[in-house]
């Protein structure tokens, strides 16, 4: 960050964000390149080229006409990765990434956060006892998939994902949520409020969070066209209730349920009522239509999932570890937009920081690195076709 002399403005540059962003990957990833004719630097441009571009590694390397091999990218980074049977130790590594730039004050109060997973689709063949590739529901073509649990801080425009885990097969629901708040919770993080999918809604996981300090709200889980939890949508105004959940395996659980209704209004060209349940566990002192209106906020976290595929690199590895650094690698660029915009692009004056989002959209996030690494590395801007044998 400059400051020019003859005005009081700041000034923040395409450089800046590149070195903070080196600074940050070096600080935490330290490539060994005694013996190699490359800087660190090299190599993470090529990383940060496939990642900016949502290309593969391959494919950014060859763009960059003064950028190593892709093999060297790969030998320089597999050292940092282990393999796969030690991704426990790489996802303690790419945790502390992930809070390595925060802004001051973010873990001095507690705050409203969102857990939910996310699915990258894997197209390849793998063992049928692979703990890293899990089966669901079909999308891009196929229904395997390696899942990733995240937390997210959601506060003021503040997107912050500051846990990370895979989410392994063999894995439960409470197993994937209890390693990313652990995780949280180790790097200071206080939780005021927990917001969940409805994926979460099982009696293992209510009697955990019965016994957490803090509130949740998640949607009640509602299966088949009549009877069960479905029984919760009456009334016409909002109001609580309770619902008696049975499980052989964990018990039975009353819950707390919060019905909200809502008029649709003509929104999107529908009318009539609309009702929606929420299991509230914990003390929330908040009506109906607050509680539904806190939920809103978990969507945060759903937007991050599609920013994050913005600036995630492609691959056809089959390596859990190679995928996990892909996507923390995408969370940090993530981390660093938001920073870098709460710490430098607002107008000093009292009250509440307004930030000035709209100065630096991704768009240009993604474009400065972009351009600082081709004037690094040049650009190519020709074919070579090889002739025949």
């Amino acid at each position: 960050m400059s400051r020019n002399q003859s005005t009081p403005m700041k000034r923040l540059t395409a450089n800046d964000v590149y070195e903070l962003t080196s600074e940050v990957l070096q600080a935490y990833f330290e490539l060994d390149m005694d013996h190699s004719d490359y800087e660190a630097s090299d190599i993470w441009d090529v990383l940060v080229t496939a990642a900016v571009q949502q290309t593969t590694v391959e494919t950014a390397s060859g763009l960059l006409t003064g950028a190593p091999s892709p093999n060297t990218v790969r030998n320089a980074v597999k050292t940092l990765l282990m393999d796969d049977a030690r991704l426990g130790e790489l996802e303690a590594t790419v945790n502390a990434l992930l809070v390595a730039r925060v802004p001051q004050g973010l873990l001095n109060r507690a705050r409203p956060c969102a857990v939910d997973f996310t699915d990258i689709p894997y197209h390849g063949r793998h063992e049928a006892d692979d703990e890293h590739v899990r089966r669901g529901r079909a999308k891009s073509g196929t229904t395997h998939f390696h899942s990733f649990t995240t937390l997210c801080v959601v506060k003021a425009n503040r997107r912050y994902t500051l846990a990370l885990s895979l989410h392994r097969r063999s894995d439960t629901t409470l197993d994937a949520l209890t390693r990313v708040l652990d995780t949280a919770r180790a790097a200071g993080l206080r939780i005021r409020r927990l917001m969940l999918d409805r994926e979460f809604d099982n009696n293992a996981i209510v009697g955990y969070l019965l016994e957490q300090p803090f509130p949740t709200i998640m949607p009640l889980m509602i299966r088949g066209k009549k009877g069960g939890a479905r029984r919760v949508l009456t009334g016409r105004t909002s109001h609580t209730t309770t619902y008696a959940r049975h499980s052989s395996l964990y018990g039975t659980h009353v819950l707390p349920i919060t019905v909200v209704c809502r008029y649709k209004k003509g929104r999107f060209g529908d009318h009539g009522l609309q009702r929606f349940a929420y299991v509230t566990l914990g003390t929330l002192k908040m009506t109906p239509h607050q509680v539904a209106d806190e939920y809103r906020r978990r969507f945060g976290i759903e937007t991050s999932y599609r920013l994050m595929n913005t600036l995630r690199a492609r691959t056809t590895s089959t390596s859990a570890a190679w995928r996990l650094f892909l996507v923390a690698l995408a969370l940090l660029l993530l981390n660093l937009w938001t920073f870098v915009k709460w710490q430098h692009l607002f107008i000093p004056k009292p009250g509440p920081r307004q930030v000035l989002h709209h100065l630096l959209p991704l768009a240009r996030w993604r474009m400065w690195l972009w351009e600082i690494i081709k004037q690094r590395q040049g650009f190519s801007l020709e074919i070579i076709v090889p002739s025949a044998a």
